[in-house]
């Protein structure tokens, strides 16, 4: 990998969620006029977009270009990096906001997840550099099965400024070990300090010092502290530095021509509230794998549960199943084991849901017959240790089984009646 290409900016975009919010919200403050002027600002046409529907919830596709327009030589020197051709983006995140729900979903996509782009196997980054938002908002909902909604991208220089606006934000090496990436220029010893853009910045970019996942995981801290930092109560009384804010979001914000002053301010109500209480971070569940050739691209592949998650979020589920989740907490289901017992009395269907459900990934310990006839019915019983991949399991076969908490049961037992179907 050349030089130029380890100094490529890999960056967050997950401050948008924030900087749009307050870009609306500080223009509801002092009237619609200074809110339309604010969120109109950044207009550009982006093609393949979704209309909403009316009460539906609305997919908003959030980016990172690594445009350094606004900088000074001296802001370029303190991040060790120059002038590049082209457009790119290495953050790619849809943000989830359900109508009547104070709660949103953020999914950070890894930057090598493989796709089709243009017709062509690539990385999911790579859609921006060759087509821009109009190809990456394709590949993104061919991806996710998501449609997108609207389209937000902040540059490199909002940032900076942005986090120098706030007053900074604290930040935490969580290992036991210094975080040294030359290429990012950053230099952090173990523990928790407050950073400004510039070391922020190195935070959230740097590519040397873990994995591509452990990196999103530095960007979701970074969002947490961002939106801490902006919904507290110093920030949201302080007009005058919210009004400064959101003049600097709306200099460095691009969004799509179709959102509206309107819609932008009715999204902050939907929100209510910007912490993380109200925000469910996700990644969409991938995973590294070596290249299929020598001198073969390595791709990040995704995981059989990145479907359910998709599927969940596409009906506006009001509880996700635990996939997905920060810091390799969840389950998968390569880890869910379960036993198959016939409760309808069909001959061989339990063994014919152990061979779907091992098509999916999951693991079946054992089939029989069960000791009382269900019908109909089909039950998932489970241990109360075990309530997280029940739960997953649930999610991949629906409402058609009802998930049974038993202190009785022995790990995970699905017995299918006579309606069940996989």
């Amino acid at each position: 990998m050349s030089p130029r290409r380890r100094r490529r900016l890999t960056w967050t975009i997950a401050v948008a969620l924030g900087l749009v919010v307050v870009m609306a919200a500080a223009g509801a403050l002092v009237g619609y006029r200074y809110a339309d002027r604010l969120v109109g600002k950044g207009k550009q046409r982006v093609g393949n977009l979704i209309p909403i529907a009316s009460g539906a919830p609305v997919n908003i596709l959030l980016v990172g270009s690594d445009s350094r327009d606004g900088l000074s030589k001296r802001e370029l020197g303190k991040i060790q990096t120059k002038t590049v051709d082209g457009r790119r983006t290495d953050t790619i995140i849809v943000l989830h906001i359900s109508p009547g729900r104070e709660k949103a979903v953020m999914v950070s996509i890894p930057r090598d997840l493989r796709a089709d782009v243009g017709g062509q196997t690539n990385r999911i980054n790579a859609a921006f550099s060759l087509g821009g938002p109009d190809l990456l908002v394709k590949t993104v909902q061919e991806v996710t099965g998501l449609p997108i909604h609207h389209y937000a991208e902040i540059d490199f220089a909002g940032f900076l400024k942005v986090v120098d606006a706030v007053g900074g934000v604290k930040l935490c090496n969580r290992t036991d070990r210094t975080l040294d990436d030359r290429f990012a220029n950053l230099h952090m010893p173990p523990g928790c300090q407050h950073m400004n853009g510039i070391q922020a910045l190195a935070f959230v970019r740097a590519r040397h010092i873990d994995s591509d996942f452990g990196r999103i995981g530095r960007q979701q801290e970074f969002l947490r502290a961002v939106m801490d930092k902006v919904a507290s109560k110093g920030n949201l009384v302080n007009l005058p530095k919210l009004l400064r804010i959101a003049d600097i979001v709306s200099a460095h914000v691009k969004t799509d021509d179709t959102l509206k002053t309107r819609e932008a301010i009715g999204l902050v109500q939907r929100l209510r509230k910007l912490d993380q209480q109200h925000v469910d971070m996700r990644v969409y569940p991938s995973e590294a794998v070596p290249p299929r050739c020598g001198g073969c691209a390595a791709f990040v592949e995704p995981l059989p549960e990145a479907s359910i998650l998709m599927k969940a979020l596409a009906r506006d589920a009001a509880e996700l199943p635990p996939v997905g989740l920060p810091g390799g907490k969840g389950v998968t289901l390569a880890s869910v084991r379960v036993t198959v017992l016939n409760g309808g009395g069909v001959p061989g269907a339990a063994a014919r849901a152990a061979a779907g459900l091992q098509r999916l990934g999951v693991r079946v310990a054992a089939t029989g017959n069960a000791t009382k006839p269900t019908g109909a019915a089909s039950t998932l019983a489970y241990p109360p240790a075990l309530e997280q991949q029940a739960k997953l399991l649930g999610s991949l076969l629906g409402n058609r089984v009802k998930l049974d908490r038993s202190d009785t049961a022995d790990g995970l037992v699905l017995t299918v009646g006579t309606s069940f179907t996989l």
